[in-house]
């Protein structure tokens, strides 16, 4: 291919790129996930249907872990899919096996945190969060590395 037509390609992707609508949902595609994913999702979609259909709320309750493992495949694949493609798109290519170690302690380490965050944050009262909104709108969101050892005390 020559120079004139990667050029062209580039500036023909950049422009999709630009114009892809950012409240876009991205999608996975059924076909990739593995056969006894697509029965367990064929499963859920029948139990939904029949409690649809007979307003059973028993049929809920009676496959509630069923119900849950749909979630749970999604979240296990988009991160595997952001632990992949982060450090590639960040050119990280030598060491890869070190490069997946670390960003892989990293990114559970700030799920840990975020959930422990999120736990605090629900403990607060329907007033506190509302003064802390507030205060995020007045003075905009001011992102800081949280340094290490942080906890209660501070």
């Amino acid at each position: 291919m020559d120079n004139l037509k990667l050029v062209k390609r580039f500036n023909s992707l950049t422009e999709k790129i630009n114009n892809n609508d950012n409240a876009a949902i991205i999608h996975f595609d059924f076909n990739s996930f593995s056969d006894a994913e697509k029965t367990l999702f064929r499963k859920v979609n029948e139990i939904e249907n029949e409690f649809q259909e007979t307003g059973n709320e028993d049929i809920l309750l009676k496959n509630a872990d069923l119900m849950l493992k749909p979630s749970e495949i999604l979240v296990k694949r988009t991160t595997e899919l952001y632990c992949h493609v982060l450090p590639t798109v960040l050119g990280y290519f030598e060491n890869r096996e070190l490069v997946d170690f670390f960003f892989k302690l990293h990114f559970y380490n700030f799920e840990t945190d975020l959930a422990e965050c999120l736990e605090n944050v629900s403990t607060w009262t329907d007033k506190d969060k509302e003064e802390f909104l507030i205060d995020l709108k007045k003075s905009g969101t001011q992102l800081f590395r949280i340094p290490r050892g942080f906890d209660k005390n501070y």
